[in-house]
């Protein structure tokens, strides 16, 4: 392949690794169009833009960021800004620290990260919480620059501790997200966080609520001293929904007639229904009829209203109540979301098909629900043999 042609997302993708018993370390390519802009290309097939000028008589070499992450009118857009500072007399180099160095964590998180996620991620609301809790805590006052490979390696160690390795694997996934933004802005010549291993996570296990253990759990529930807490999570049990959908729940979206609940924004971007049980209904029935006799509650629009000062104007964390239920009902080894594989696991049990669990829950894709069908198949299992049984009777007999 000829070192310079005109930059195309074909010609580019089309470039193989660089061959690696060559003494060079790397391949450098040149876009014909744009006069400056280089590719890099690695023996691990890795590829970066880079821009190569004269400042003063000396050759220089800034690096633009990583291919696909910067694309290639992102590229050629920061070379022709490079350019006009040139015609300035000003070194991009230079512009390039002092702008890097101008953005803290904390700056780079509140001024660009989240209103990005706000627009591109239904998940913002997860990004919040994890860098409000823990990550702007931890570097929120370093520049983005001068956090290493080390740093972030430390930090994750520390999540690992304090939570599980796959809670520890989420903060990766959005640190990671974050820097290779950074990347591509112009802020960052290369994440600190591209080579970062993950934290080996034990197999997915299905953990729920035993028929043997609900009773004791509901128990332990009902003794609860924090009775809106204590509604949530019974509600969260009885309907299969996710937390948020649960807690952020308003008055208008209750269809008490139909039985059912009304979801307009989804975790998949849908609306959606939730159809309500004969012990759904009771909570809600409950929660209306209790509804005047708190301040908190007495004029909210929310089923569930957070605490006066909270950010939120709804109730988000109930996992201090959950935790007091768990201890009493010796059930910690299941966590919130548990609620909602026990509804499902109970309605599989119950009769209801894979189709129906999916519906129930809302998943867009039924293979989602995949997950329960070993129970869809000891629930076939007891039905065949219970009619061998009854072959066996009526020859015996």
């Amino acid at each position: 392949m000829s070192k310079r042609f005109p930059f195309t997302k074909r010609s580019i993708e089309a470039i193989p690794s660089h061959d690696p018993d060559s003494p060079s370390r790397e391949a450098e390519y040149s876009d014909a169009e744009c006069i400056g802009l280089k590719l890099r290309v690695s023996k691990g097939g890795r590829k970066f833009f880079q821009h190569r000028y004269r400042y003063m008589g000396r050759k220089k070499c800034l690096s633009l960021g990583e291919y696909p992450y910067v694309s290639i009118q992102d590229a050629r857009q920061m070379v022709h800004e490079h350019k006009s500072l040139l015609a300035r007399q000003i070194d991009p180099c230079d512009q390039r620290e002092h702008k890097t160095n101008d953005w803290t964590f904390r700056k780079f998180s509140k001024e660009l990260y989240m209103p990005h996620a706000l627009q591109h991620k239904k998940t913002w609301k997860e990004d919040q919480y994890k860098l409000d809790r823990q990550i702007i805590p931890a570097f929120g006052d370093y520049r983005i620059s001068s956090i290493t490979a080390r740093d972030i390696s430390t930090f994750l160690s520390q999540q690992k501790e304090r939570t599980s390795n796959t809670t520890a694997n989420h903060y990766a996934t959005l640190l990671k997200r974050m820097f290779n933004l950074g990347v591509k802005w112009g802020l960052l010549e290369k994440s600190p966080a591209a080579n970062l291993d993950k934290f080996k996570e034990p197999p997915n296990r299905e953990r729920y609520l035993t028929k043997d253990k609900l009773p004791i759990f509901l128990k332990a529930l009902d003794e609860q001293e924090d009775r809106l807490s204590v509604a949530a999570i019974k509600l969260l049990l009885f309907t299969g929904g996710r937390r948020l959908e649960i807690t952020s729940l308003q008055y208008c979206q209750v269809l008490m007639e139909e039985k059912k609940l009304f979801l307009p924004d989804t975790k998949n971007g849908r609306s959606r229904h939730i159809i309500l049980n004969d012990r759904a209904i009771a909570v809600l029935k409950e929660l209306e009829a209790s509804k005047d006799q708190s301040p908190r509650t007495k004029d909210s629009e929310y089923l569930f209203p957070s605490r006066k000062g909270a950010k939120k104007p709804y109730m988000y964390d109930l996992r201090k109540t959950f935790d007091k239920v768990c201890e009493a009902a010796n059930t910690e080894d299941i966590v919130l979301h548990s609620l909602r594989h026990t509804f499902a696991t109970l309605a599989i049990q119950g009769g209801a098909s894979l189709y129906d669990v999916s519906k129930l829950l809302g998943h867009s894709d039924v293979s989602m629900t995949q997950r329960y069908a070993h129970m869809v198949d000891d629930s076939l299992q007891k039905a065949t043999d219970n009619m061998a049984g009854v072959i066996d009777r009526a020859v015996g007999g």
